[in-house]
């Protein structure tokens, strides 16, 4: 079980690396085939043109099956509606061709979804031609792990593609982009090892497992998941301003408990390590008119800074108020500060602080972001710092 563990962290970290998405198909069949000592397995993708899940990438089959098998999109989507499905399909009720199955000899099949952010990528397919075999619960665990991954693994590629055809200044950006895409899933990958650990001296020695461990464990795996969603979200924000598109979907809502409700996402994911505190002043309810997500997603940027460039820890205290006209926002922290020769730089895209800020990892538009928000609200936000280490605060007006 160690081994294949061990050998499950050295491909994934390979296959994060692959940018070419032919060879990426071809690594990820070889991959699952070896993981889960199958007799073949193949990486199915959705092509839009088909309408329908076709082989990219295989190891065990023959060319002639690789190159014919089928699975109409519809039929597929019932199937694999929800990300991180699995289920052991006997093939003598298949979902493709019985003919190309039958002739290939293949018996059962542990059938996977590869998905990302709700969409279907595609499905991972590992083979056994043995009709006893039943693929058990490690084996299952392990090849979901690696769908997970691939599903990353896919989505990084195909991005790295697009981005290749921006202009030679763009290069740093795309090693920053890899990095930051990357970062979520090293603790990731290991909270789901220590749980399939757990899990496994769970069932050798006969004892329930801990229940308000694995809670924690996938509140952590929840996080980072959330993080990655973020940096995906804030570069199709800037994609999008960019070319005059941050479209807007205004309805009513409670910015008060808007406001309490990402606070308390942040007491929750700095809990364990400590060193931040929060405080909120602010109405009981503040009815306000505009767009909750893109607002969720301003809140998540400068509280997520506030709490980043407080390496230290300290406060973090956030005020909501209703003043002149509009909803005002203020957050401030306790950390690094921002140099007087950086107050007037921040806020553009792509652009980060000097001096210590930039020992510090990111993308430099979080607070870019955050600005195309409150500025398509008709609103502002501002930056006030008394210098290094004398911390921050960003003042957000949002009008009514």
């Amino acid at each position: 079980m160690r081994d294949r563990l061990q050998k499950l962290h050295h491909v994934t970290n390979e296959m994060l690396g692959i940018i070419d998405l032919e060879r990426l198909y071809t690594r990820v069949a070889d991959v699952a085939r070896s993981l889960d000592t199958a007799d073949a397995a193949a990486l199915m993708i959705v092509d839009p043109d088909e309408r329908a899940l076709v082989i990219r990438g295989y190891s065990g089959l023959s060319p002639e099956y690789a190159k014919a098998q089928r699975i109409p999109l519809e039929r597929a989507l019932r199937h694999y509606q929800r990300p991180g499905s699995v289920v052991v399909r006997d093939l003598r009720t298949p979902l493709g061709d019985p003919s190309l199955i039958r002739a290939e000899g293949l018996a059962k099949v542990l059938a996977l979804s590869v998905a990302r952010e709700g969409e279907l990528l595609g499905a991972l397919h590992i083979y056994t031609k043995d009709p006893e075999r039943d693929f058990d619960e490690i084996d299952r665990d392990l090849a979901q792990i690696l769908a997970a991954q691939v599903s990353v693994a896919i989505s990084n590629a195909r991005l790295f593609k697009q981005l290749q055809q921006i202009d030679d200044e763009r290069e740093q950006f795309l090693s920053i982009v890899s990095h930051e895409l990357r970062t979520p899933l090293t603790p990731l990958k290991a909270l789901a090892q220590l749980q399939l650990g757990r899990l496994r001296r769970s069932q050798q020695r006969g004892t329930p497992m801990d229940l308000e461990a694995l809670e924690r464990n996938l509140e952590s795996i929840e996080r980072q998941v959330d993080r990655m969603n973020g940096l995906v979200s804030d570069l199709l924000s800037v994609s999008r301003a960019g070319r005059g598109q941050l479209d807007m979907e205004r309805a009513s809502f409670d910015l008060a408990l808007e406001v309490r409700d990402v606070v308390g996402r942040y007491v929750a994911a700095t809990r364990e390590e400590g060193r931040h505190s929060f405080a909120i002043d602010s109405p009981e309810t503040l009815t306000y008119d505009g767009d909750q997500a893109r607002i969720d997603q301003l809140l998540m940027n400068l509280i997520g800074n506030a709490v980043k460039y407080s390496p230290r820890g300290g406060q973090v205290a956030v005020r909501l108020a209703r003043q002149n006209g509009a909803a005002e926002i203020a957050i401030t922290d306790q950390g690094i500060g921002i140099p007087e020769r950086d107050l007037s730089r921040l806020g553009s895209a792509f652009t980060r602080g000097m001096g210590k800020a930039a020992t510090f990892a990111g993308m430099g538009i979080g607070l870019h972001v955050a600005k195309l928000v409150a500025e398509a609200h008709g609103g502002s936000l501002e930056l006030e710092s008394a210098g290094e280490d004398k911390g921050t605060t960003v003042r957000v007006r949002l009008p009514f």
